[in-house]
């Protein structure tokens, strides 16, 4: 399978997304994550500590071939020839995106550049309960026919914690980190079910 994870807007999860699909479908098969983000997120993160269960490379030294499955995480606000020459070779183009008007303002002008690709919407950085904004968010996408994940991942430390410890959320030192893990898992069985 391969996954585009990208966002025009900034601070919705593209990286910690584009991680935790890479480490679902690692448990699936042999997993690389290109981090073509300038910032290098992923590249970091791989570089902290413990180490990820997959492979994380640049777009240079990626070699995608070796691989049953392909993550890449794109740079915020890619430009438009880097985004269509990825998303040509996507399976599906996953779009983070918190709960707000100005992230759902920015997820609507980035689904029109995305006409024509696989792509869901996948709402992030969800406020805990007693906050509805989750809900509103999904019940927005869904009124707008914007295709979307049916799981959402919420705002938790835990993801915090495990960039500092250079692995995935399941291992970070968190008593949420397997309910952080848990939303992912649900997200990628979405995902691989087409």
């Amino acid at each position: 399978m391969r996954v585009m994870v990208t966002s025009l807007k900034g601070g919705v999860g593209k990286t910690t997304t584009a991680i935790h699909l890479a480490a679902f479908l690692q448990l699936r098969g042999p997993t690389l994550l290109v981090d073509a983000d300038p910032a290098e997120g992923a590249l970091l993160w791989a570089r902290q500590g413990a180490g990820l269960p997959f492979e994380v490379a640049g777009p240079e030294e990626a070699r995608p071939k070796r691989f049953e499955h392909v993550v890449i995480d794109t740079a915020g606000h890619p430009k438009g020839k880097t985004l269509r020459e990825y998303a040509d070779k996507a399976d599906l183009v996953v779009v983070p995106t918190s709960p707000g008007l100005l992230s759902l303002f920015s997820l609507e002008q980035f689904v029109k550049k995305l006409e024509g690709f696989p792509l869901k919407a996948l709402v992030t950085l969800v406020p805990p309960f007693p906050s509805l904004d989750g809900m509103r968010t999904l019940a927005h996408l869904k009124a707008r026919k914007i295709p979307h994940f049916k799981h959402v991942i919420h705002r938790l430390a835990a993801y915090e914690k495990a960039v500092l410890a250079g692995t995935v959320v399941q291992n970070a030192p968190d008593p949420r980190a397997v309910r952080a893990w848990e939303e992912y898992v649900l997200v990628g069985r979405e995902m691989v079910k087409g």
